[in-house]
Parts: structure tokens; C-alpha cells; sequence
């Protein structure tokens, strides 16, 4: 229901840095420009590593300028084809768009209803300075635990003998320690922290039944009062948990006398056509070794096409203010990126049956703030922009991926004519660090050339890639071996660090450890590796696209970079990930991760164009 307050923690630590004229233009593209303060948030907030000259930062902070302008080139490319009008990109934005009015709402009924007092940091502040040790004594019988606590209030014989009396025996003993934030109710906290060792409170009842609590020993910490983060923490703690207390009891009200029924045959048809695709990938051979995952674009796509348009507007429950979809259920599943087990049927429905339930409470929240107006607040429109950027200009590219598509003579011919000519056709040795997800990206790219190197960490995470041994090398292999991180590790220098790479459910990092030529004693076997030249040939041709049909948009919209302004902005060297927790529970990236389009273009061609 609740996670955490919508904050970006790590934004509080860098506001100092912002002294800078943020306003300053980088590039003009059409209508739209980049400002530094734009590429400054999503550069910091971005695990963005792209080596080509080695670990120069000026190099990195260009290749990310020309990635911006090439996303924003792409997005008004697909605004004048008019795809932001399409079902596909529908199926992707509206979740972002619900996350965000949810947590606008959030911040509208919640967080601004907080009120911490003075008084509340003081007592914070004396509560943060300790940790209580205490006793619990828990029983669901009253009458017997009110028993015990007139006995062990005479104080004439110990608790613990009281406790070895046969009538007494069913009372449960729990020690445990108290710090500030530690419980749920703020009362019963200070009532514990009042207490001195040896006292203890009258019967509270709880969930688990009555509790007597008992004070055993307070132990002093010291606080640094003068660390502005102390203080901080310490209102953030009381913030936090005041906002659990406040979120329950809005959504209780506004969700009282609402019942929803879900329609059955609808929720079946969706599972079913869910389960269809999942077990058709574990038929295929085409998951993964663990038991569960996420599904790909692709398999949502194969679901809506089993559902068919029919089943994908059928309704799954209704608002008073609108009727929500099969479709809009999918979409959800898609942007929350739940894993799924991969060939029990019982346990997907049941994973299915509590996110459905949870989709309803989403749904209601979404439609008061629709209902409020929150889509309109300049916060939100601002971010819709930044996300529809980042997805639209995927979208155009991915189109274009059916004029790309390499037939069997183009393979023949490359094979027989260019293979040995190629020079990004080579023999690549490579360390791979894939991982579900991007904070573990950020860890492994912090300790980088800090206390351990590349290599050493890849060795320690052993085969976290089906193309890697236990040492998380590839071998020495084609490039086309090893897909789309063989083409890009064909452009790179030895020991260059690359990534991250979206693939599949995961992220992966690379490294090339060693690069040899192909020649005559190392010809390849046509029949054996059609398919994997067919990989190459394909991605090698959709960059030279991507490549050409960047340059021709920049003509278009007249686009101009400001490269030289670039250093004026002062930047971290900390490579991080930012997730936003979103008010109501969710989360979502920082910011919207950016594609490296300088891999995909030629950044010389594009400079001509650009540069004043």
C-alpha cells in the first residue's frame, strides 16, 4: 500500500552544487532545448558508461549531450508520425501517467497534512539517542495476562519466577529493542521511552493479543547534532511513519462503501492467455534457468494478440467514473515488471489474484486524482514530457526494424565477399556481469577501479550470463557468437568498460579482455552460423540507419549543439541510479534511462551538422 515519501534522497545531498547558471542553452532541437540543468539531473542520475576514449569525462559528458539531442531528434520524429496517438505507446505511458497523478495525490492528501512540530524533533532527537532494551509479555487470553500484570506489579517476587508458574506458562517472553521508529504507534513509543529499566506498562492491546512491556536496560548513542543529515533523518523517521498512519486512513475513507467486483471470465481470460505465452517460451527452450521471470515486450505482445481486440477491451471492473479494461490490466503488469513462475498455472493465478487487488486500490487513487485535476499541475506535465521523450523515440526506432531485416542473399554475399574484410568483424574475449536489476549496476560501477577492479569483481559474480564460464568470460569467439554485446564490444578498446545494457529482464555490463582479426586458418562454417551472421548483419545495418536517419533529422529540425559549453558544468564523478518511491506504494527510475545513440551513430558526421 505505502512504500516511502516521493523524495530523492540523494537530490537534498547535491542542491550545493547547483551554483552554476542552469539555464544555459546545449542544444536547440526544433522547439525544443536542452538546458544544463536538464543534462545535469539526467546525467547524474544515469548508470551511463561509455568508454570509447577511455575514462576521459569530457568524452563521457559529449556522448551523453548527443544522446540527449538524438532521443529528443527521434521523439519529434514520432510526434509528426503521429505515434503518440497509437495504442503501443498508450500501452506504455498511461502507467507512468497513473504513478505519477497517484503520487501527486499522495503529496496533495498525505505528505502535506504532515505537520512536524519542534517539540517533535526535540522528542526525536532524545528518542534517536537510545535504544531501549526490552521484554515483551504477549497472551490472547485478558483475563490472564491482567493476571500477571497485578502479580509482577507487587514486585515481590521476579517476573521470571512469576513466569514459571503453571498458570502463567502460556505467556510468551520476547526480547527485543526499541529505537526511534522501530514501532508502529507513536504513542505506545513514547510511552516506552518514559520508562525507566524495571518498569513496565499496563496490558496494550494489539493484533497479537494483550502486551506488557518491560524496560530492561537504555543504552546512550551518540548523535551529531550539528550534521544536518542527523536532524534529517530523524524528521524523516517521524515523517515516514506519520505518513503510514495518514495514507491508511485516507484510502479507509475513500474507499468506504465502494465494493468492486472483478469480472471473472475476463481476469480468466487474461491468465490464460498469460499462462499460454509462458509456457510456450519454457516448450521453446527460450527462458532462462531460474524458475521465475519477467516477461518481454514480446510475450505482452503475443498476450493482447491471443486475447485479440475483443478481449483486450473486455471490462475487468468498474469505477463510478470509468470502466477499466483487460488492456489496462496488462499494461500495468507490463510497466510493474512482476516475475512470473514458468510452468505452475496454480501459482500465477495466484500472484494474479493479490496484483489485481492491488490494481483496483491503484486504479480508485488514479481516478481521484483525475478527478481533482492533478494531471494539470505544471510538476506532472513536466515529467509526462521527459517520459514520452524517452518512450516515443524508442518506439520510432524499434519501427524501423522490419526495414532492416537482412535476407538470405545479403548473408551469403557478406559471407563470401566482406567477412575477412569486415573490421568490426573480429575474435572477442569478454567479461560479463548481467543482473536483474539497476542499483546492483550502480554498487558494482561505484567499487570499480576504487577498492577492486573489473576484473576481480566479474570473477567474484562467476557465470551470471549464459555466454560466460564460472570466470564470467566469454572466450575467445566471433563477435557475432555473442549477439548484440558482440557488435558493441567490436568498437571498443581493450579493457574499456561498457554498459549498462537492457536485455531481457536484466542489465548487463562488459568489459573486452582481448581482441585478435579474423583470417583465412580461422574461416567459419557457413550453414553452422547463418543464423548468427544473419544477428550481425541485421544490427550492423540498423545502426548504419540509425546513424544516417539521425543526421537527416537534425537537418530537419535544425538542430545545434553548444558543446563547448559543456564545461562550465560541474558534475559527480559517483555513477548511480536513482529509483523514486512513488506516495501509495510503486516506484519508479529517476529518470527515464537513456539509450547510448552515440553507440548507434557517427558522432563526427553528426557534429558537422550540429556544431555552429
Amino acid at each position: 500500500m505505502f512504500k516511502s515519501l516521493s523524495l530523492f534522497l540523494f537530490c537534498i545531498a547535491l542542491s550545493p552544487v547547483f551554483a552554476q547558471d542552469n539555464s544555459a542553452i546545449l542544444s536547440e532541437i526544433g522547439s525544443e532545448k536542452i538546458t544544463a540543468n536538464e543534462f545535469k539531473f539526467r546525467y547524474e542520475l544515469s548508470p551511463f558508461v561509455s568508454h570509447k576514449n577511455g575514462w576521459n569525462k569530457d568524452s563521457l559528458k559529449a556522448d551523453f549531450l548527443y544522446s540527449l539531442i538524438a532521443e529528443k531528434l527521434w521523439y519529434l520524429e514520432a510526434l509528426d508520425k503521429g505515434l503518440d496517438r497509437t495504442e503501443i505507446f498508450k500501452f506504455y505511458f498511461n502507467p507512468v501517467r497513473d504513478i505519477y497523478l497517484r503520487d501527486a495525490l499522495f503529496k496533495k492528501e498525505v505528505e502535506s497534512a504532515i505537520i512536524i512540530s519542534p517539540d517533535d524533533i526535540t522528542q526525536g532527537i532524545f528518542k534517536a539517542g537510545r535504544t531501549l532494551k526490552m521484554s515483551a509479555f504477549v497472551s490472547k487470553d485478558s483475563s490472564l495476562i491482567y493476571q500477571f500484570h497485578s502479580m509482577i506489579s507487587k514486585k515481590t517476587v521476579s517476573v521470571d519466577s512469576i513466569l514459571k508458574l503453571p498458570q502463567f506458562v502460556s505467556i510468551a517472553q520476547n526480547p527485543f529493542e526499541v529505537e526511534l521508529g522501530t514501532l508502529m504507534d507513536e504513542e505506545v513509543e513514547d510511552l516506552l521511552f518514559s520508562l525507566k529499566p524495571g518498569e513496565f506498562t499496563s496490558p496494550i492491546n494489539s493484533e497479537t493479543g494483550r502486551i506488557i512491556f518491560l524496560s530492561k536496560d537504555i543504552i546512550s548513542k551518540p548523535l551529531d547534532l550539528t550534521d544536518s543529515k542527523t536532524s534529517q533523518q530523524i524528521k524523516q523517521k517521524i515523517k515516514e511513519r506519520r505518513a503510514m498512519h495518514r495514507t491508511r486512513d485516507y484510502i479507509r475513507e475513500l474507499t468506504a462503501g465502494i465494493t468492486i467486483n472483478i469480472d471473472e471470465t475476463s481476469f480468466r481470460n487474461a491468465a490464460d492467455a498469460m499462462f499460454t505465452v509462458i509456457s510456450a517460451s519454457v516448450v521453446n527452450g527460450k527462458t532462462a534457468t531460474d524458475s521465475s521471470r519477467i516477461l518481454t515486450d514480446g510475450e505482452f505482445t503475443s498476450v493482447k494478440t491471443i486475447l485479440g481486440h475483443e478481449g483486450l477491451k473486455q471490462p475487468l471492473f468498474t469505477l463510478k467514473t470509468k470502466t477499466v479494461t483487460v488492456w489496462d490490466f496488462l499494461a500495468n503488469l507490463a510497466f510493474e515488471e512482476h516475475r512470473f513462475n514458468l510452468t505452475n498455472k496454480k501459482f500465477l493465478l495466484q500472484k494474479l489474484n493479490k496484483i489485481v487487488k492491488d490494481f483496483v486500490q491503484q486504479q480508485i487513487l488514479t481516478s481521484e486524482a483525475e478527478r481533482q485535476g492533478l494531471e494539470s499541475l505544471p510538476g506532472i506535465q513536466k515529467e509526462f514530457v521527459s517520459w514520452k521523450q524517452n518512450i516515443l523515440s524508442q518506439m520510432l526506432k524499434v519501427s524501423f526494424l522490419d526495414s532492416t531485416r537482412v535476407s538470405d542473399q545479403e548473408i551469403e554475399d557478406y559471407y563470401r565477399k566482406d567477412v575477412l574484410k569486415d573490421k568490426d568483424f573480429l575474435l572477442v574475449n569478454l567479461q560479463l556481469i548481467s543482473v536483474n536489476n539497476l542499483e546492483e549496476i550502480e554498487t558494482i560501477l561505484n567499487s570499480t577501479g576504487k577498492d577492486k577492479s573489473f576484473d576481480q569483481i566479474a570473477k567474484g559474480y562467476g557465470k551470471t550470463d549464459p555466454l560466460v564460464n564460472e570466470n564470467g568470460e566469454t572466450g575467445l569467439k566471433p563477435a557475432i557468437f555473442l549477439g548484440d554485446i558482440g557488435i558493441i564490444a567490436a568498437k571498443l578498446d581493450l579493457n574499456q568498460l561498457y554498459g549498462p545494457i537492457k536485455r531481457g529482464d536484466g542489465y548487463t555490463l562488459l568489459m573486452v579482455k582481448e581482441k585478435r582479426t579474423m583470417n583465412d586458418s580461422l574461416k567459419i562454417e557457413f550453414e553452422n552460423s547463418k543464423e548468427l551472421l544473419r544477428g550481425y548483419l541485421f544490427q550492423k545495418k540498423m545502426n548504419e540507419f540509425i546513424s544516417k536517419k539521425t543526421v537527416q533529422l537534425s537537418a530537419k529540425y535544425n538542430a545545434k549543439a553548444y558543446e563547448n559549453r559543456l564545461k562550465d558544468i560541474k558534475t559527480t564523478d559517483v555513477v548511480m541510479f536513482v529509483h523514486r518511491l512513488m506516495g501509495f506504494g510503486g516506484r519508479i527510475s529517476g529518470v527515464p534511462l537513456l539509450d547510448n545513440w552515440a553507440d548507434f551513430i557517427d558522432i563526427n558526421e553528426l557534429k558537422r551538422e550540429l556544431l555552429p
